[in-house]
Order: structure tokens, then C-alpha cells, then sequence
């Protein structure tokens, strides 16, 4: 069985992502949301694409001294 413990919170980020679709004419079209961090904002996305560019500037800025 493997064991998985949480890093201290200074050391870790957590986020509230929802995920929906939404008539665009007729096609639907994917959107998220996500609560940042300590209640600090809200960020919206029209793509995975984006979503996924986004987490991966805010672990590659959790990386840094």
C-alpha cells in the first residue's frame, strides 16, 4: 500500500476547479473556473488548453527559490 502525506500548508497550493459546458450558438463549449489559493480570486478558462498552461506556470513558479 502506499502511503501519501501532505506537504506542510506553506508548501502546498490548493484550487476548486468546476468544469462545465455552455451553448455557444449551436455548439457547446467547454469552461472552467478555479478558486485560487486562500480565497485570493477567481480565474476563468475557455480551453483546457489554457487551464493547463495556467497550473503549469503556477508549479513552475512554486519550483523557484
Amino acid at each position: 500500500m502506499n502511503e501519501f502525506t501532505h506537504p506542510p500548508p506553506s508548501e502546498h497550493e490548493v484550487y476548486l476547479l468546476r468544469v462545465w459546458h455552455e451553448p455557444d450558438g449551436n455548439d457547446l463549449v467547454w469552461r472552467a473556473s478555479m478558486l485560487l489559493p486562500q480565497n485570493t480570486g477567481r480565474r476563468y478558462f475557455a480551453t483546457p488548453d489554457a487551464l493547463l498552461d495556467f497550473l503549469g506556470e503556477r508549479v513552475r513558479e512554486e519550483k523557484r527559490p
